[in-house]
């Protein structure tokens, strides 16, 4: 019996770059139909190979399941409308060059037949290959130079995505406030002020049933990416590497969030990040979070002591656990610890004092009087560049002792970080103070006066969580001190944030 040979089959592949005008829908279906038509009229028998992908990426899912058939013989030739949709790589258009000469592929276009065996057409196919590669280069710098110009020169924002709160406009080529988004983004900026932390501002939009445009639940890296991203202010960047500049444009769009908000929320989120980077085991005391240590200015933290009677009762408290954090090469931090009601309370006794400071400047700002709080924002800044540049001055005998050898590169690595924490969040503070000096509203500050002394008449009814959030909000650090120099009587010193 004579057996006849299988016909071959030729394989289609369409591409269509990320990065090219027109749709991507309509761009596939015009290459798709001019190949399937050459196909059919020369009666090839085909496989079709299509996807949206650049041309400078190699690892193309349908490139390579095409380029697995050519390996396994079942392809004579490749169908495409124009060689540079295979590549406009060098490197890689080599490489297909090899390929298909190695397995005997033809390639075909609309307008040409390319044997690659042919040493003529091997050369024109290189010649196009470079061409391609260099066209790509200039259409990269036109798109890059485009997307530049359109935030700088424009005043646009070019993202592909438009942030929650927000709907792109093609017509006005905008972005535009999406009033159902935007609730979800507000009620975020509230609780951020209010003192919450990510974790927990993810916890409360989630228990409210508010939900990402996919129906998914909040994250907490989620709320901090909406909550640090300066498009909120109607802000749009570009970035450019391939040019080396970045462009900045303000007022491309309507703000959510105001400059004063967003600096306050950073510095929030930066003074409640933790030195060490201690992992949180949840909220056991309203100054959870906020205890420094008097004598080193390390963290400290809270921990349960576990003591128990012979009776089988349990009396076990919570407690400021002992700070032993190294000072320097060879001593260890010796302050206290102590049981925490006792901090609680000279918490609760401050915040009655506090209080009554509050009304003092309330009736000052009541009569639009705003010298005393110039002079207290004057001395809170005053406080907070001289200890900027303390910072800077262990920053620099850190360095010298790492130089001298006397610190080990992993040793100063992690007291760098903590350092660098720290002048960030100093740095924050500053920038926030400042901001309230040149802007200083007497009607504004009465209602934030007026919220705070709200809050603390009802501290003592609200939930644990929310107390803690209410300290963070008024308090940047309280200051614990119990050692031999105190008589080993703790020392409570509460720094309170400028409002």
């Amino acid at each position: 019996m004579v057996q006849t040979a299988t016909k071959l089959k030729v394989a289609l592949y369409v591409r269509k770059s990320r990065e090219e005008e027109g749709g991507a829908e309509e761009t596939l279906h015009n290459q798709r139909e001019t190949l399937v038509r050459i196909a059919e009229q020369k009666e090839y028998s085909y496989d079709l190979f299509q996807e949206v992908e650049s041309s400078i990426n190699w690892n193309r899912p349908e490139l390579a399941k095409m380029l697995e058939g050519i390996l396994q013989g079942k392809y004579n030739r490749v169908l495409v409308t124009h060689t540079d949709r295979l590549s406009r790589d060098e490197r890689d258009s080599a490489e297909l060059k090899e390929i298909f000469i190695e397995n005997d592929i033809i390639i075909e276009t609309p307008d040409s037949t390319i044997d690659l065996s042919d040493e003529n057409q091997e050369l024109m196919f290189g010649f196009t290959s470079v061409l391609s590669a260099f066209e790509y280069k200039r259409i990269r710098h036109r798109l890059t130079k485009g997307k530049y110009d359109a935030v700088a020169i424009k005043n646009r924002w070019i993202g592909s995505t438009p942030p929650l709160g927000y709907t792109w406009d093609k017509n006005t080529k905008q972005l535009l406030i999406n009033e159902d988004e935007k609730k979800i983004v507000r009620k975020m900026v509230v609780l951020s002020l209010l003192g919450y932390s990510s974790r927990q501002i993810a916890d409360k939009v989630n228990q409210l049933g508010y939900r990402s445009r996919k129906g998914n639940q909040f994250k907490t890296d989620r709320v901090l990416g909406i909550l640090q991203n300066r498009v909120y202010l109607g802000e749009s960047k570009y970035n450019s590497k391939r040019l080396k500049k970045v462009a900045v444009a303000k007022d491309t769009h309507e703000a959510i969030i105001t400059e004063q908000e967003f600096n306050q929320i950073q510095a929030l989120f930066t003074s409640r990040r933790s030195k060490e980077n201690l992992q949180s085991l949840g909220i056991k005391s309203p100054v959870n979070k906020l205890l420094v240590c008097g004598v080193c200015g390390r963290g400290m933290t809270i921990q349960l002591n576990n003591k128990v009677r012979k009776t089988g009762r349990n009396y076990s408290f919570y407690q400021i656990r002992p700070c032993r954090h190294q000072i320097d090469f060879d001593t260890k931090c010796h302050n206290g610890g102590v049981s925490i009601y006792k901090v609680e309370n000279a918490v609760l006794e401050a915040l009655k004092l506090y209080k009554q400071e509050l009304e003092h400047s309330l009736v000052s700002l009541l009569a639009e009087d705003t010298s005393g709080l110039e002079n207290s924002l004057t001395s809170t800044l005053e406080e907070l560049e001289a200890d900027l540049a303390k910072q800077g001055r262990k920053a620099k005998r850190l360095l010298d002792l790492y130089l001298d050898e006397e610190l080990d590169k992993q040793s100063y690595q992690q007291k760098k970080q903590a350092l660098e924490d720290t002048i960030s969040a100093l740095k924050n503070e500053v920038s926030i103070v400042r901001n309230k000096l040149v802007s200083i509203d007497a009607s504004t500050q009465v209602e934030k006066v007026k919220g705070i002394i709200e809050m603390i008449d009802k501290f003592e009814e609200m939930e644990l969580e929310e107390q803690n959030a209410t300290l963070k909000l008024i308090i940047s650090g309280i200051v614990f001190t119990k050692t031999a120099e105190t008589s080993n009587e703790p020392i409570v010193d509460i720094k309170w944030r400028e409002l």
